[in-house]
């Protein structure tokens, strides 16, 4: 949480960071960010290394071999760093999570993506970068859930929301926007192509409830929101072991375009068409696409649960 609490033994100017930005994020916004961010610590004590690359690939080939010298053979525990800085939006964090959970990282989110829904679900959004680097001094990480996708013989962590149907085509429509920002890109994409979306057959176990039908989305949430704050399942707590699934029903388009903006305040709960569950494992099968944290997973079936491993993260 961000609030006093007690550190580990290293004095405060043995503290280390590794700061990954991403420049594209956001639409430039992690390069301003990721600037700012530079020139607030090179005021500090702290000892920053950083990574910042024109390349997902390389960004990520970089923050791995950092962390592996500093975990490497024969070197002292306390040469570890002491948290992965992340500046930019759920796309670069969902990417990072397979090192932060080999490395067993503490994770603080700069918000400066399109979404920034981790950094909601994290009470982080809004803060000033200035307070939230300031807050490394004295602040005690918490942990929280991180969920598993198996699709074939592949595992995908991710820590918000994984979505099937509609959602698919709504993300695939929104990703491939250039100059579109913020909540207001996915609202256009829905816009664009609920017109012309078939509600699919889907089956699902819920631990060992069966549920079969017409839907026109299926959500599994580990957090509470997705698309730059859509509250789609505000019951969902990322603490507690447990998925949330809501499932909805097959509408006409005019009328979940009625029921849509009701998802930003989360007042779509009690909607007829809406139905909710819970359980630690859903087993989801349907002729339709996967996506997890707004990246795209896997075409269904999968089996979604919760890792015996935690993640160390900074909320507020």
């Amino acid at each position: 949480m961000i609030a006093a609490g007690p550190r580990s033994s290293k004095s405060e100017q043995e503290v280390k960071l590794l700061v990954a930005i991403n420049p594209h994020s956001g639409g430039g916004k992690g390069r301003s960010t990721g600037a700012k961010v530079r020139a607030h610590l090179e005021g500090s004590t702290h000892q920053v290394s950083y990574v910042e690359t024109n390349s997902l690939r390389e960004t990520l080939e970089l923050v791995d071999r950092q962390c592996s010298l500093q975990n490497s053979e024969g070197s002292d525990s306390f040469d570890a760093f002491d948290a992965l800085v992340c500046v930019g939006g759920d796309g670069l964090i969902h990417d990072l999570l397979p090192i932060l959970i080999r490395y067993h990282l503490t994770l603080l989110v700069i918000p400066a993506g399109t979404g920034n829904d981790l950094a909601r679900t994290l009470g982080l959004y809004g803060l000033s970068y200035q307070f939230l680097l300031d807050s490394l001094e004295t602040a005690t990480p918490s942990t929280i859930d991180i969920a598993l996708v198996r699709h074939g013989e592949v595992q995908t962590p991710f820590v918000q929301i994984l979505s099937a149907g509609f959602d698919s085509v709504v993300n695939e429509r929104a990703n491939n926007f250039k100059r579109v920002r913020g909540s207001i890109k996915y609202a256009i994409a829905v816009l664009l192509e609920v017109w012309r979306f078939k509600s699919i057959n889907f089956d699902l176990l819920v631990d060992e409830r069966k549920i079969s039908g017409k839907a026109m989305l299926v959500c599994v949430a580990n957090g509470i929101s997705y698309g730059a704050g859509m509250k789609i399942c505000p019951s969902a707590k990322n603490n507690d072991g447990i998925l949330e699934v809501m499932i909805v029903d097959h509408v006409s388009p005019l009328r979940f375009l009625l029921v849509f903006p009701r998802v930003f305040l989360g007042t779509h709960v009690s909607h007829p068409k809406v139905h909710f569950f819970s359980g630690s494992k859903i087993t989801m099968f349907g002729d339709t696409w996967a996506y997890a944290d707004g990246e795209r997973i896997s075409h269904l079936p999968i089996e979604v649960t919760i890792s015996a491993v935690k993640l160390q993260v900074y909320r507020s």
